[in-house]
């Protein structure tokens, strides 16, 4: 594993948030998540963030509308987007280098997004 991250992790699913965060902090990373893109928002206006993972499916904001919010907050952000749907032609007409990650996700999984991403 590589140094340790900070990741912000945007997950509306309770039980999978605090999985995903359990998870992320066994591996090392410093995390914070947060349920919807409008508390996701707020924490990049506070703390910089090496990485951002979003689910695509967010209510209110989507997760593609969060990142293009986030990048010009945080241009060097790493992000990953996590879908059920394949949302390959979305995300690449952002225009942002973004890795898809997806769901169902193991967490096996999910480490390699985060690694692929760190090199």
């Amino acid at each position: 594993m590589r140094a340790a991250q900070h990741i912000l992790y945007v997950e509306d699913n309770a039980m999978l948030r605090a999985t995903v965060f359990d998870y992320l902090e066994m591996l090392g990373h410093h995390v914070q998540a947060v349920s919807s893109a409008e508390a996701a928002l707020g924490a990049l206006a506070q703390s910089r963030y090496d990485v951002l993972i979003t689910d695509a499916s967010l209510p209110g904001r989507s997760g593609l509308e969060l990142i293009q919010d986030a990048v010009q907050m945080q241009p060097t952000l790493q992000l990953i987007l996590a879908s059920g749907h394949d949302l390959v032609d979305e995300a690449a007409q952002l225009g942002f280098p973004i890795r898809l990650l997806a769901k169902p996700f193991d967490l096996d999984a999910l480490e390699n997004v985060i690694e692929a991403r760190i090199l």
